[in-house]
């Protein structure tokens, strides 16, 4: 048997696994990340303030563990974040990566120019990862990181 006369349309993904390929829209997680825009210094308070209400909100709703699909690569009991929970680990993602886009001299005055206090941040990220069934499709699924990952703005 050939494999690719026989799924001749198939096509290998190789791009990262990200929100975007798991969570559908429309969603509060696509409204929020679009009302921030692109990720920088200038925002990053409205960030941070977004992160520390859905904070609250995930804690006080979490996602589930559900009995998985094996069949279609999900795991024995595979892990669905809420909606508060995905938008946590993206914001806290995007808290990340404009902190590490300066040096600590750099955000020291940035943090005086825009007014953010010092604080710490902690989190468990939402990773995302996919799963190719010949004859069924793409399947995506979500992982949560057990040891949160800590900020330190």
């Amino acid at each position: 048997m050939n494999e690719k006369k026989m799924f001749s349309d198939y096509q290998p993904k190789i791009s990262p696994d990200t929100i975007e390929d798991y969570q559908k829209k429309p969603s509060k997680v696509y409204d929020i990340l679009g009302e921030i825009g692109e990720p920088n210094i200038n925002n990053l308070k409205t960030i941070i303030t977004y992160f520390l209400k859905y904070k609250i909100a995930a804690e006080n709703n979490p996602g589930g563990t559900q009995k998985g699909n094996v069949a279609i690569g999900a795991e024995e009991d595979q892990y669905y974040p809420s909606e508060d929970e995905l938008l946590v680990s993206e914001l806290g993602k995007i808290i990340l990566q404009v902190i590490e886009s300066y040096s600590k001299q750099q955000i020291k005055i940035l943090k005086l120019k825009h007014q953010i206090e010092s604080q710490r941040f902690s989190y468990h990220e939402i990773t995302f990862r996919h799963v190719d069934v010949m004859g069924s499709g793409r399947f995506f699924y979500a992982e949560k990181a057990t040891i949160e990952t800590k900020i330190e703005l």
